[in-house]
């Protein structure tokens, strides 16, 4: 038997899974946390390239992060599916920019677009400043940049309306500012791909064509933008694509890119669109379940597989340095139960408070995965360097890489020969000191900086060479190719991410530190920002299989001018009745 006959089967024991599995038309999945989501969404997709997508035909499956989008490749390849030009795995921004804007803009009326120059975070930064500058003095430009940016995902001219002042002229000025130096950025690509497939009837009917199935995945998480462009592709007279999305509201948690978890309950409620909500929970114990409902607020019917689970409370008055001390004893004892380093998330407010954990707990000789985003993105080129570096230099089987799914990335980007690649990755363990950058220039060399500079690689393209810079003359300049390997590697170390970033992931025991009022919830939430600190808050204790440990002072000081807030523990652990 086969891996995807084996999937089928698998599904076939849980009656809603197969439910939606085998559901013909379009299809709404509303899927908890655990209730394996990811392997429903890559099993249908597969079987239906191999059942009911005849070549040349081919499919469309979108997802919030080029993280993501690596996973379902990898679950792809798993199950066997052989690959076909039609066939798309990645974000919205890689589907706007190169299955939408580059194929047809010419045709759709803005032919300036066929062979765009994609904005710089500095660039985009520069234009941002001036066009707010032109319309704000500066005293009055707190918040402008981000409101601009929040409603320019968001594309709903009420919205700017409601937002008043001069922030309408301020977004009009900046797209005017970049169009100028012959420039877009990702948020203006989904824009354009949204006029083009509203606008043109037989660009709808192509897409259509090319992609008759749509697969979504996250779809409470995903801009705006991606809800138009699926209502036009799949619920207008000329186009017929059938979509199939996974979500679930209760874990929106990225408002601030523009998402709304109300477009996936009015998706799920138009006539034509089967319903499917799974209700069986694979991940978390028991008791976790139950809790984690509790701080929801609401009566979600989840039942669980696991008994047990426990959800703990740990007040330290001192502070959060006390919290770190108290964690990394708390890790030791975990591990010395039998719980492995990789099976432990630290889960903190903010990106700053993960920098300060990771090295509390090295200095008390904890191994550590964390990760600096300051310097680059996570994007399929990207991902795939470190995965290189992984692959070559650590032990077999520490990597967390196959060569073949490795080679297959590599051929995706490079249509080349890999043989030198691959007499590149045998060779490199005996040249682990050498410099981090030197391995980039060899990968250049073999083809990618080639490969980086087509405009479909657009993003790819401007992390690779925030990548390079780093590693040249910035942050990373004394990296070797060892310590490049070594940040791919996740097995054997505590995970410490933030709690938004947590999302996607699961644990043996999650850790939550610096769970404070006015920072979970942060001080000013109110109304929909409330509802979503609160989700944020589930998301977070649903990471966890077995344990979750909260950490909580009371009490902690602003980084920013110093301030101490002592408005005591979140609000969330107080309604649970743990503080």
């Amino acid at each position: 038997m086969n891996a995807l006959a084996r999937a089928r089967e698998e599904l076939a024991t849980n009656e809603r899974q197969w439910q939606a599995f085998t559901a013909e038309g379009h299809c709404v999945v509303l899927a908890p946390p655990g209730s394996g989501k990811t392997k429903l969404l890559t099993t249908r997709l597969a079987n239906d390239l191999v059942t009911r997508i005849p070549r040349p035909h081919g499919a469309a499956c979108i997802t919030l992060t080029n993280a993501a989008a690596d996973e379902l490749e990898r679950r792809l390849d798993v199950l066997g599916i052989d690959r076909r030009s039609t066939l798309f795995v990645g974000t919205v921004h890689g589907f706007a920019l190169s299955r939408i804007v580059l194929p047809f803009a010419a045709v759709g009326g803005i032919p300036e677009l066929s062979d765009p120059r994609i904005a710089s975070d500095r660039q985009v930064k520069a234009a941002l400043n001036q066009a707010v500058s032109e319309f704000y003095p500066e005293g009055e430009r707190r918040y402008v940049d981000s409101t601009v940016t929040r409603l320019r995902k968001m594309m709903d001219a009420d919205q700017y309306a409601l937002a008043g002042g001069h922030i309408a002229e301020v977004s009009d000025r900046f797209e005017q500012i970049l169009h100028d130096q012959g420039l877009i950025d990702f948020d203006d690509i989904v824009i354009r791909a949204v006029g083009l497939v509203e606008g043109h009837a037989f660009i709808r009917r192509a897409l259509a064509a090319r992609y008759p199935n749509l697969y979504i995945d996250e779809y409470q998480d995903l801009a705006p933008g991606l809800d138009r462009l699926v209502r036009a592709l799949c619920f207008d007279s000329t186009a017929n694509a059938e979509l199939f999305a996974v979500g679930d509201p209760f874990q929106s948690i990225y408002g601030w890119t523009g998402s709304r978890p109300e477009l996936l309950d009015e998706l799920s409620k138009r006539p034509g669109v089967a319903v499917v909500e799974l209700d069986v929970n694979y991940r978390s114990g028991n008791e976790i379940i139950r809790i984690s409902s509790r701080a929801l607020g609401e009566d979600r019917q989840i039942r669980g597989l696991r008994e047990g689970g426990t959800v703990t409370a740990h007040h330290v008055p001192e502070g959060f340095d006390h919290q770190l001390l108290a964690a990394a004893e708390l890790i030791e004892l975990c591990a010395a139960e039998g719980t492995s380093y990789d099976e432990i998330a630290v889960l903190c407010h903010s990106n700053a408070e993960c920098l300060e954990t990771a090295d509390a707990l090295r200095a008390a000789g904890l191994p550590v995965f964390v990760r600096d985003n300051d310097e680059y993105r996570l994007t399929a080129a990207t991902l795939m360097i470190e995965g290189l570096a992984a692959w070559a230099i650590l032990p077999r089987g520490q990597s967390g890489h196959r060569l073949g799914q490795l080679l297959r990335r590599w051929r995706g980007f490079v249509r080349d020969s890999d043989v030198a690649l691959v007499r590149l990755l045998v060779d490199a363990p005996g040249n682990g000191e050498q410099s981090a950058a030197a391995f980039l220039d060899s990968l250049d060399e073999l083809g990618l900086k080639r490969a980086l500079a087509t405009p479909s690689r657009a993003d790819d393209a401007i992390e690779t060479a925030k990548m390079r810079r780093s590693l040249t003359t910035g942050k990373l300049a004394t990296l070797t190719l060892e310590g490049l390997a070594e940040r791919a590697r996740a097995l054997g170390r505590v995970y410490v991410t933030t709690m938004t970033a947590s999302k996607g992931l699961e644990f043996d025991v999650i850790i939550m530190l610096g769970v404070e009022h006015g920072k979970i919830p942060f001080f000013s939430s109110t109304g929909a920002e409330l509802a979503e600190d609160r989700r944020k808050f589930y998301v977070s204790l649903t990471r966890a299989r077995h344990a979750v440990h909260i950490f909580y002072s009371g009490w902690f000081r602003w980084k920013a001018g110093g301030r101490v807030n002592n408005d005591g523990p979140s609000q969330f652990l107080r309604e649970l009745g743990l503080a």
